[in-house]
C-alpha cells in the first residue's frame, strides 16, 4: 500500500506544484518530516523550492518569546521557591523525586489549560465555598467532593496531614515558579503551549505572509494544541490530514479510536487523500521465543526469509523494513543479529549515552566516590569498586600494565579497602582515585579524566592508522596534569568534525570504527557534565550521590545517532519513532502484556479523581495513545512479525500483548494470522565419565613426588585421592585451584590459620616445661594479652600487613571475639590434662618415605601441637569445624563409598605414622580438637571400635598397609585417575562443573 506521507506529498504536489513552498508542513516529530521530504523528492520531476517543515514543538516555540528552560535548571528554581514558601529545611536530594513530579504536573496543567486556582484550591476554602461552586462544572465538583471526603486529614493520620500541608502550597509554588521563569523569559514546554494558546484565544498571534499550515499525522491533541489548531482554521491558515485509514481505529470498542471522530469533525481536511484498496490480507505471524536475546537472534531468520521471498528486494537498502523495539534494552542484541546481507542500517532512536562505555566507567567512579571509607586515618576505596574500574575496557586501553599491578597488589595483600596511598603511580589512575568530598568538585574532576581518556584513544587511533606525527599533534586535545582541564573544553568545530566523521563510518554497518565511537561518546559525556555544572549554579548544598543521579538522568536523555543518513537502510526504531511512517515489513519485538502496551502508572501529585475531573491525562490516555500507535503502525504493512517472550519466571508472565488477542478474535477477517513457538533442542548431553590415563606425560608429573623429586605428597593429597582420584590429579598434578579473590570476611581457612597461630604463640612460653592449671587460667583471664596476639595474627594472615597490628573493628572485632572464645575454651579443655609438658607447635616434616623396594616418595606435613602427657606423647590436630572422634575400624578411614568418612582421623594418624618413623618406640596418643564441639562435653580421645587409641603403635601396622596401598595405586601406571562414585563427595567440590558431576 502507498505510505501515508507519500499520499500527502503526492496530493499537495499535484495541487500546488511549484507553489508548494508557500505551505508549512507540521508533523508530530522530526523523522516524519524527513520521510515527507524524501517522498516529495521521489515524486517531483523537476527542481522546486522545498516547503518548510516543522515539528509541533518547533511551531509553538516560533510563536513565543520564551526560551525553553532546562529540566534541572527548573528543578533548582522550584526548590528555591519551595524552601521559601514552605519554610522547610528539606535537602535538595530529598526534594528531587517529588520536585520532578510537580514539574510534570505543572506541565500538564498548562498544556491542558486547567485553571490552577480551581485545581489547587485550599481544602478549607473548598468547604467555605461549598454553596458557591458555579465556576466548576459538575464533573469537577463531584471529583473534588470525592477526593476531599477521602483525604481530609484526620487525627493520627500523618500521611493525609502531610499531603494536605503540601497541597496548600502548590498554588503558590506554581505561581511563583511561573513568575520567575516569565521574568527571565524562559519556560517549560507546557508554559509555552499555554502562552501560545492564550495568544490564539485573544487573537494576538501574527503570521508573516499569511502562510498556510498543513498539520499531518496527529492524533490525541492537548487542549492547548487544539486551541491553536482552531485559531488557525478560523483564520483560514490551516489544513489537517489524519492517518485514520485503518478501519481498526474507527472501532468504538477499540481504545485507538479515542478522539478520532472528534478530530475528523473539528478539523476536517480540505482535500481528499487517495484511497488505496487492500489487495491481499496482511500476514501476521506471532512468534514466541523463550528469551529477550532469543527474540533478537530470531530476527536474522525472519530477514533472511524476507530476502529469499523477494519481500526485501534490495538488501543493501531495505528501507521498506523496520524493526520496532518497545523494549529498547534489546537494541544491542538486535544490532548483532542483523544478517550480513543487509548492507545499511539506521537506528532512529540513536544509542543512549547512558549505555556507552564511558557512562559505564563514570557509573563505577560514582560508586567509588560515594562509598569512600577511612582506613588507618586515610581515605580508602572499596576493592570491588576499584577492581570494576581497573577491569573497564577504557582503563585497560589506557593504563593496562599499572592496572594489573594494582589488582595483583590488592589480591596479594587482601585489601578489602584500598588506601589512596597505595594507588600505583600512574597518571590516569591517580586522577580517578583522587578522593572527592564535595559535589562542586565533581565536574572538574570528571573533565580531567575524560580529557585524558580522549587523548589516549586519539593516540591509539593515530598509532593504528600509522599517521604522521604532525597530524597527531594537530588533532590531539591539550591535556595537562595540573588540573587545568582545557583538554575537552574547546570542542566546537573540532568535535563537530569528530562527530561527523564517526557518523560517516556508521552508514555502513560493517565499517563501524570503535575508536571513533568511543571518542564521540566521551565528547558527548564531557558536554553533558559541562551542562550539568552550569545548571546547578543556584544550588548551595547537595550530596555527591545526587550529583551523579542528575548526571545519569541527563545522560539517559541524550542519544548519539548511529547514522548521519536516516533515509536509507533497514530501520530500527522505538514505538514513538514510528508515528506517521509506513513499512512493508514490520518486525515488532517484546509483544508482551506490560511491555507493549507499557504497564506504568503515571507518577503525579494530582490524584486520579482530580485528574479525571479536570480532564488531565490519566493512564487511560496512555492506553489510547499506545493503542493508536500500534494499529496505525500495522495498517499498511504486508508482513507483520510479532515476537514475544514466553518465559514465565520471576515477574515475567509470558503473556502475549492484548493487541494480538484483539487482532485474533476481533479483527481476524482483516488479517492472515498464524502462530508458532520457537523451541530449542536443549536435551541434556550424555555425560561421559571423565578419567585421566597415566600416559608418559602424567607419569612424568607423578615422578616429581618420588624421593629426591621437587614435590611432596601430604595427608590432604591422600584424602583427596581416597575421595576422588580425579580431584587428586587436578590439585596435585595440574596445580588447579579455586580462583582466589579478596576475602572480605574471615573465611574458614584463614580463621583456622589465625587460631593455629594464636595457640602457637600462647604455648611458646611453655616450651619444654610443665603446663599447670594456674598458668592456663592466667592466660584465659588476660584479655589484654589475648587481644595483642590476636591483632598481630590478624595483621599477618588477614590484612597481610605483618608487623602492623591494628585495632579490630566491625565484623573483624566480632570474629576476633569468637576466636578468643575458642582459644579460652581450648585452654579450659587443656586444663583437664594438666600437668603436661609442651614439646612444640607446627612441627613440620618433609621426608622420604619408602613404600616398597621400587617406590619411595617425598612426604610432608605439619603437626599442630605435640605434648608429653604422663608416659605418652600426644599429637593434636586442630579442626575449625565438627567431626567424629569415633570410628569402627581402619578400613573405614579409607572407604570413600561411605558418607562422612572420618578423614580428620586419617590425617592425624598419618602424622602419627611419620612421627613414629622419626621417634620409634614412643607411646603415641593422637587427638583431634573440633573447635565447634569443645563447648560441649568434649572428649579428646579417639575411639576405635569402642576402645580408646591410647597408643597408635597397636593399630599402626594395619594402617600403614592401607596407607601404602593408596600410594602404590597412585603411582600404578595401569590405574587411571577416575571420578568418585560417591556423588556426595562432589557437593562442595571446586571441580564439579569441570567433570560434569
Amino acid at each position: 500500500m502507498t505510505p501515508f506521507l507519500y499520499q500527502v506529498a503526492q496530493l499537495f504536489y499535484s495541487k500546488y506544484g511549484s507553489k508548494l513552498h508557500e505551505h508549512t508542513f507540521v508533523f508530530p516529530n522530526r523523522r516524519a518530516a524527513m520521510f515527507f521530504r524524501k517522498y516529495l523528492a521521489e515524486i517531483t520531476d523537476k527542481p522546486l523550492f522545498s516547503p518548510a517543515v516543522l515539528t509541533i514543538q518547533e511551531l509553538f516555540a516560533s510563536l513565543t518569546t520564551y526560551r525553553q528552560a532546562d529540566r534541572i535548571e527548573m528543578l533548582v528554581t522550584l526548590y528555591k521557591h519551595f524552601k521559601r514558601i514552605s519554610g522547610s529545611e528539606e535537602s535538595f536530594d530529598d526534594f528531587i523525586f517529588w520536585g520532578e513530579m510537580l514539574l510534570n504536573d505543572f506541565d500538564d496543567v498548562d498544556k491542558y489549560l486547567v485553571d490552577a486556582e480551581q485545581l489547587f484550591v485550599n481544602v478549607h476554602d473548598f468547604r467555605l465555598l461549598d454553596d458557591d461552586l458555579t465556576h466548576l462544572d459538575e464533573s469537577q465538583i463531584e471529583a473534588m467532593r470525592r477526593f476531599w471526603d477521602n483525604f481530609m486529614p484526620v487525627e493520627g493520620n500523618n500521611t493525609k496531614e502531610k499531603f494536605h500541608e503540601t497541597w496548600k502550597i502548590l498554588l503558590d509554588l506554581y505561581t511563583s515558579l511561573r513568575d520567575e521563569l516569565h521574568k527571565n523569559s524562559i519556560a517549560y514546554e507546557g508554559m509555552i503551549f499555554r502562552e501560545v494558546a492564550e495568544k490564539a484565544l485573544n487573537d494576538e498571534i501574527e503570521f508573516m505572509n499569511d502562510r498556510s499550515f498543513i498539520f499531518v499525522g496527529f492524533n490525541l491533541l492537548s487542549p492547548s494544541e487544539a486551541t491553536l489548531f482552531n485559531y488557525l482554521k478560523r483564520k483560514g491558515f490551516a489544513d489537517f490530514y489524519w492517518d485514520y485509514d485503518s478501519p481498526l481505529v474507527h472501532d468504538d470498542n477499540n481504545r485507538a479510536s479515542f478522539r478520532v471522530k472528534d478530530n475528523l469533525r473539528q478539523f476536517p481536511s480540505k482535500h481528499q487523500l487517495e484511497i488505496t484498496e487492500v489487495e491481499v490480507k496482511s500476514k501476521i505471524e506471532l512468534i514466541g521465543v523463550p528469551s529477550g536475546v532469543g527474540q533478537a537472534k530470531h530476527i536474522s531468520n525472519i530477514i533472511t526469509d524476507l530476502i529469499d521471498k523477494g519481500e526485501i528486494k534490495n538488501p543493501d537498502e531495505a528501507i521498506n523494513t523496520a524493526i520496532v523495539l518497545p523494549d529498547e534494552n534489546l537494541l544491542i542484541p538486535v544490532l548483532y543479529s542483523i544478517p550480513k546481507e543487509i548492507g545499511k542500517i539506521n537506528v532512529t532512536m540513536g544509542y543512549s549515552l547512558s549505555h556507552s562505555s564511558i557512562a559505564g566507567l563514570v557509573e563505577h567512579i560514582s560508586l567509588l566516590q560515594q562509598n569512600q571509607r577511612k582506613w588507618n586515618n586515610e581515605v580508602a576505596f572499596y576493592h570491588r569498586y576499584v577492581k570494576a574500574i581497573l577491569n573497564h575496557p577504557l582503563i585497560i586501553l589506557s593504563a593496562n600494565q599499572k592496572a594489573n599491578e594494582l589488582k595483583e597488589h590488592i589480591l596479594k595483600y587482601n585489601r578489602v579497602v584500598v588506601p589512596v596511598s597505595e594507588i600505583t603511580e600512574d597518571p590516569l589512575l591517580k586522577l580517578i582515585f583522587t578522593p572527592i568530598s564535595e559535589w562542586s568538585e565533581i565536574s572538574s574532576y570528571l573533565h580531567i579524566i575524560l580529557s585524558f581518556l580522549y587523548n589516549a584513544l586519539t593516540e591509539i587511533k593515530h598509532s593504528d592508522d600509522d599517521l604522521e606525527e604532525e597530524y597527531l599533534e594537530e588533532d590531539k586535545i591539550n591535556y595537562s596534569t595540573n588540573h587545568k582541564h582545557d583538554g575537552l573544553g574547546d570542542l566546537n568545530d573540532k568535535d563537530k568534525s569528530i562527530v561527523n566523521n564517526s557518523h560517516e563510518t556508521l552508514k555502513d554497518k560493517n565499517s563501524i570504527n570503535h575508536s571513533d565511537l568511543e571518542r564521540e561518546f566521551i565528547v558527548q559525556y564531557y558536554k553533558t557534565i559541562t551542562s550539568l555544572g552550569d545548571r546547578l549554579n543556584g544550588v548551595d548544598v547537595m550530596s555527591v550521590d545526587t550529583y551523579f543521579r542528575l548526571l545519569r538522568k541527563l545522560a539517559r536523555g541524550i542519544s548519539v545517532p548511529f547514522s548521519g543518513e536516516p533515509l536509507s537502510g533497514l530501520q530500527i526504531m522505538g514505538v514513538l519513532e514510528t508515528r506517521t511512517l509506513d513499512f512493508d515489513n514490520l518486525i515488532i519485538l517484546s509483544m508482551n502484556e506490560g511491555v507493549f502496551p507499557i504497564k506504568k502508572a503515571t507518577t503525579s501529585f494530582i490524584p486520579f479523581t482530580l485528574r479525571k475531573g479536570f480532564a488531565l491525562p490519566t493512564y487511560e490516555f496512555q492506553d489510547s495513545t499506545y493503542a493508536y500507535h500500534f494499529y496505525r503502525m500495522i495498517s499498511r504493512a504486508k508482513n507483520i512479525y510479532l515476537l514475544y517472550d514466553t518465559r514465565t519466571e520471576g515477574m515475567q508472565t509470558g503473556e502475549v500483548s492484548r493487541y494480538f488477542y484483539q487482532l485474533k478474535y476481533l479483527y481476524n477477517s482483516l488479517f492472515d494470522i498464524s502462530e508458532k513457538v520457537v523451541t530449542y533442542d536443549v536435551s541434556a548431553p550424555s555425560i561421559t565419565p571423565v578419567s585421566v590415563e597415566k600416559t608418559p606425560e602424567v607419569m612424568n608429573l607423578l615422578s616429581k613426588f618420588r624421593a629426591g623429586g621437587e614435590k611432596s605428597l601430604s595427608a590432604s593429597h591422600i584424602n583427596n585421592y581416597i575421595d576422588c582420584p580425579l580431584k587428586f590429579y587436578f590439585t596435585a598434578l595440574e596445580n588447579l585451584s579455586e580462583e582466589t579473590d579478596v576475602q572480605e570476611s574471615v573465611e574458614s581457612d584463614v580463621f583456622g590459620t589465625i587460631f593455629h597461630r594464636l595457640m602457637e604463640v600462647i604455648y611458646k612460653r611453655f616450651y619444654n616445661i610443665d603446663v599447670t592449671p594456674n598458668a592456663l587460667t592466667a592466660i584465659i583471664n588476660n584479655d589484654a594479652y589475648l587481644n595483642e596476639v590476636l591483632e598481630i595474627a590478624f595483621s599477618k594472615y588477614f590484612f597481610k600487613d605483618e608487623g602492623k597490628p591494628r585495632k579490630l573493628q566491625g565484623q573483624y572485632y566480632l570474629i576476633g571475639e569468637i576466636l578468643k572464645s575458642y582459644v579460652k575454651q581450648t585452654l579450659k579443655v587443656d586444663i583437664k590434662s594438666t600437668p603436661f609438658r609442651y614439646i612444640g607447635s607446627e612441627y613440620r616434616f618433609n621426608t622420604p618415605y619408602k613404600v616398597n623396594e621400587q617406590l619411595a616418595v617425598n612426604f610432608k606435613g605439619s603437626i599442630d601441637r605435640i605434648d608429653n602427657v604422663g608416659d605418652s606423647v600426644r599429637i593434636i590436630d586442630y579442626k575449625t569445624g565438627t567431626g567424629e572422634t569415633k570410628f569402627k575400624d581402619i578400613q573405614q578411614l579409607f572407604d570413600s563409598t561411605k558418607d562422612k568418612r572420618p578423614y580428620q582421623i586419617l590425617q592425624v594418624f598419618v602424622y602419627g605414622l611419620f612421627y613414629l618413623n622419626q621417634n620409634p618406640g614412643v607411646k603415641l596418643s593422637p587427638a583431634v580438637y573440633y573447635l565447634r564441639s569443645i563447648f560441649n562435653d568434649f572428649d579428646l580421645k579417639i575411639i576405635m571400635d569402642k576402645v580408646p587409641v591410647n597408643d597408635l603403635n597397636f593399630c599402626l601396622p594395619e594402617f600403614k598397609e592401607k596407607f601404602d596401598e593408596v600410594i602404590e595405586e597412585i603411582f600404578n601406571p595401569s590405574v587411571p585417575f577416575t571420578q568418585t562414585q560417591n556423588s556426595k563427595n562432589c557437593q562442595w567440590c571446586t571441580f564439579k562443573d569441570l567433570c560434569n558431576k
